[in-house]
């Protein structure tokens, strides 16, 4: 087996090579085992890469996605020039490893993405079992135009909130708390329009839903604007 050869696995399986490099390389892959154990790797890796394509997430997905890729500062790349006369000998190199680094790349992103699709599938399961729960409780309250629905599962020891409407607010944002014996937690910060699942609810009194800074407060730092009682 040669080093140029073997360096033609990534383009190969990119499609990238020619007529001649392509007929070269697979009269060589039929008598190099290792060649074609490598190859092997770069479809099934192509394959996982399509099928992360193919995924459909929820769209709620995609919105958390873009709105933490604005937030995440983007450095500026490093440029390094080749002497010309040693940039022929190194392509063939460099494919397979842009190739190498390509899939890394896609696969580290698939399973982020994976994982992000599996907590949205959980959080949709456990909003169903409260509201499909035999003890489940469902209240309603108005603030202005905005709706607030509530409903309370002793046995799965969680609540689901449903929002709907809520003035849409700049540079603030909702937080939702719980109150129990007297003490204030954060159940996480909400949307105008928004569906929260809160667990561990047991020994909760009430609920309480306040404006605060962007990004939330420890604790409150405004005078409720609903309060609802579990």
């Amino acid at each position: 087996m040669t080093v140029e050869l073997h360096s033609l696995i990534g383009p190969y399986a990119l499609g990238a090579l020619d007529e001649d490099e392509r007929d070269d390389f697979e009269s060589h892959l039929d008598s190099c085992p290792t060649c074609a154990e490598e190859l092997d790797g770069f479809i099934a890796t192509s394959i996982r890469l399509g099928e992360a394509v193919a995924a459909e997430p929820p769209a709620e997905l995609r919105a958390h996605i873009l709105a933490a890729a604005s937030k995440t500062s983007q450095e500026r790349p490093t440029v390094v020039a080749l002497r010309p006369r040693s940039l022929r000998k190194r392509i063939p190199g460099l494919i397979a490893a842009a190739a190498v680094v390509v899939a890394a790349a896609g696969v580290t992103a698939y399973v982020s993405e994976h994982q992000q699709v599996q907590d949205v599938r959980a959080e949709q399961s456990n909003v169903e079992r409260v509201m499909t729960a035999g003890d489940a409780v469902t209240s309603e309250s108005q603030l202005g135009s905005a709706s607030m629905t509530l409903t309370h599962s002793p046995s799965e020891d969680a609540l689901v909130l449903a929002v709907k409407k809520l003035p849409a607010l700049n540079d603030q944002t909702y937080q939702l708390w719980t109150v129990r014996d007297g003490v204030t937690s954060s159940a996480g910060l909400i949307d105008s329009s928004d569906l929260v699942y809160v667990g561990q609810v047991d020994g909760v009194e009430q609920l309480a839903l306040t404006v605060e800074p962007a990004g939330g407060s420890e604790r409150p730092t405004s005078l409720p604007l609903a309060t609802m009682q579990l």
